[in-house]
Order: structure tokens, then sequence, then C-alpha cells
């Protein structure tokens, strides 16, 4: 970078006298700014870019400039070691000292972390924080890998830098498609956030769509259902199978039974039992009619007569998977066990193929549309068509 000064006599003040200008010269580029500074241009010596040192007055302009120059190669040294590239724009926007400071990408995403470690427990689940913590994680790892850089001005974000970053999930951390779009679709919440606050000026999604693709959800079917409720386990994985089945008849995902109590389960005017809860991760409520098969689950686990007073230790999501892995393999089953599954065999098994209407299904899955439980239906009616056939040969 160079800094040097100029005298435009384009530009006049009222006595006649002209503009002193701050040239700033960065990779070929070049912006001239104006200094406030006035001189007789008969005075100015365009060789060292300063005026003829003939008084006073003169000289005193010439410290001005002197302050000017080494207040403009501090601002650039501020800029160069503070871990991020930049462009000269961004160099003239804090030389111009227009009250308004560059934000970087980290620091605002570290302050918005703070801020919803503040909220959790209020109005943010300790699930949200930490699907925040590892987006800011990947954000964090992508600038040090594709950037080279510890941080990055949130002004530089455009739709090339999401398209990179997207591209990065997919490729550097190995994640599939849709998980991507969860991860980018994470980020957007927190820039336009940003954008609310008047740190960002523009919507850098805007450029670029990022869509999730259809992927078909297993589920288990009856017969499945059927292997894995006999196959005889170990004391340990039989607890780990109890959950499991509680979680194929209700619907409720990991995150609502390890919260399960006495509490959410009421008893009506007509003895009949059904789960009432707010769904962790959407707020939404969840009403579940209790099935016999999942009453008698929760006996299995009660220390009295009220099969509402069980007690049962529920693993980590990780672990619970783990095992679950272990029961299909002894079951037989060649699909991946894992607790979601539970929550898709219910809407699909469980429900709507026992002709319970699409919003009942909604309904008990706390779902926040309707929309959300459609896509269960569309895969009944693919199974079905798949189904028949199988067995066209046999009827032409």
């Amino acid at each position: 970078v160079r800094f040097s000064f100029l005298c435009r006599t384009t530009r006049k003040n009222k006595d006649g006298n002209s503009a002193i200008v701050l040239r700033v010269t960065m990779n070929k580029e070049r912006r001239d700014l104006f200094t406030g500074l006035y001189c007789d241009k008969e005075h100015w010596n365009s060789k060292v870019g300063r005026l003829h040192r003939l008084s006073k007055h003169t000289n005193i302009i010439n410290d001005n400039l002197d302050q000017i120059q080494r207040t403009a190669y501090e601002s650039f040294n501020q800029l160069k070691y503070s871990g991020h590239e930049f462009t000269i724009d961004e160099l003239v926007h804090k030389l111009k000292g227009e009250g308004e400071k560059l934000e970087l990408l980290m620091d605002y995403l570290e302050q918005e972390k703070e801020n919803l470690h503040k909220r959790m427990g209020v109005d943010i689940t300790p699930a949200t924080f930490d699907k925040y913590r590892r987006s800011a994680s990947h954000v964090q790892h992508f600038l040090q890998t594709e950037y080279k850089v510890k941080n990055y001005p949130l002004v530089r974000i455009d739709g090339t830098f999401l398209e990179r970053y997207f591209q990065y999930l997919k490729g550097t951390r190995g994640v599939s498609h849709n998980v991507a779009v969860k991860y980018v679709t994470f980020f957007k919440t927190v820039m336009m956030r940003a954008i609310r606050a008047g740190v960002l000026k523009s919507d850098p999604f805007r450029e670029v769509k990022f869509r999730k693709k259809t992927v078909q959800k297993d589920f288990l079917t009856k017969e499945e259902l059927s292997l894995i409720k006999d196959v005889a386990l170990s004391e340990e994985l039989d607890r780990i199978r109890s959950i499991f089945l509680f979680a194929c008849y209700t619907g409720l995902a990991y995150c609502d039974i390890r919260q399960l109590s006495k509490v959410h389960i009421i008893r009506d005017d007509e003895e009949n039992y059904h789960i009432r809860k707010c769904r962790q991760k959407t707020g939404q409520e969840s009403i579940i009619p209790l099935l016999p098969a999942a009453i008698t689950i929760l006996k299995n686990y009660s220390l009295t007569p009220d099969f509402r007073d069980f007690k049962w230790r529920v693993s980590s999501n990780q672990k619970m998977n783990q095992r679950l892995k272990a029961i299909g393999e002894k079951a037989g089953i060649e699909k991946p066990l894992h607790m979601h599954l539970a929550r898709h065999t219910f809407a699909t098994t469980i429900t709507l193929s026992n002709g319970i209407p699409i919003e009942t299904v909604s309904r008990m899955l706390g779902h926040a549309s309707l929309t959300q439980t459609q896509h269960y239906a569309k895969i009944i009616a693919s199974k079905v068509k798949d189904d028949m056939s199988r067995i066209k040969a046999l009827f032409q």
C-alpha cells in the first residue's frame, strides 16, 4: 500500500485555495480521499507531496499531513494483522472514520453465542445452543481451510462465499447434501439477525438458494417390529429396546423421551391415558393417546401400581444409536436402527397405514404445519405402488 498527497486545483474553497487529497494505492487500485485541508497551489511541492516550508501556517499543514499519513498506515496495519483479507474499499472505509466499526464474522458469531447462552433455559434449548456452537465451529474451520484466515469481514459475505461454504461442508466435512443445507440455513438465520441489528446492510442469501433433496425416509414394518420385540437380549440392550419401542408407539423424539415424566401423562374421565407435552425442538404441543403396548412398557419400569411412576435411564443419543445398531444386527434387520427411525415408524406403520387421518397424526407428532406430515403420507403411497408393482406379473 502507498499513501501520498495531491493538490487538486479542480476543488477550491472560497479563498481560491486548492484541496489536498490523500491518495490510497493498493493492488494497482487507487482511491482519493479529501483531507479537509487547502493550500495555495504555488506553495505545493508535488515531488514530496508537502508544502514548501515558507511560514508557520504551511508548517502546521505539513504537520497535519504527517499525522494523517501515520494514521493511515496504522489503520492499514490494524487490518493487515487482524487475520483476514481486505479490499481497498474496506481500508478507505476505515480511513474515513465514519463511526462504523468493521464488523468481523467470527467476532459477531461469538457475540451471538454469548447472547444465546444467556437465554438458554429461558427460550433457547440446550440442543439449539449446541447446534449454534457446532455451526460456528464449522464456519471457523472453513475460514482457516479455504481462506487461510482466522476472521472475515461481514460486508464481504456474498453468494460466492456461501457457495464455497456449502461445498466445504459436503466435501471437506463430509456431510450429506441435506445436512449441509441445514448448516447453511442455520447460518442464514444468524445473518438475518445481523441485518435486523443493522450490522449487515444487505442479504447475501439473495444471490443463492440452497434446497434440500427429497429423501425417502426409512421406517420399520410390522414384521420388523416383531423381530425386535422377540429377539433375546441382555438386560442393558433390553432397556434400550424398551425405550425404542416406546418411541415407535408414541412418536416422541429422543429429546422428548428423555424429558418425559409423570406430569406429562394425563388420565381423562373415561380412564384413558394420553401424553400431553410441548416438543423441545419446536415448542408445538403434542397430544398422544397411549396405546396398550406403550403402557405395558412403562409398567415394566414402574416402582408402583401406577405405571406413570416409571423410572428408566435414557442414555445419550449417540450411545442409544450404537446399542440399537447391535439390536438390529441380532434381530436380523438390515435397516440401520436409530432413535429417529422410531418417530418415522409411528407416523407410517403405526398410524397412517392403519387409517389414522393425517391431521390427527400431525397433531400427535407436534408438527408446526401439515406440510411436514404430508411427507409421511407420500411414503405410504409410494410403498403401496411398489408393493403392487411386484404382483403385476402374476395378473396379466
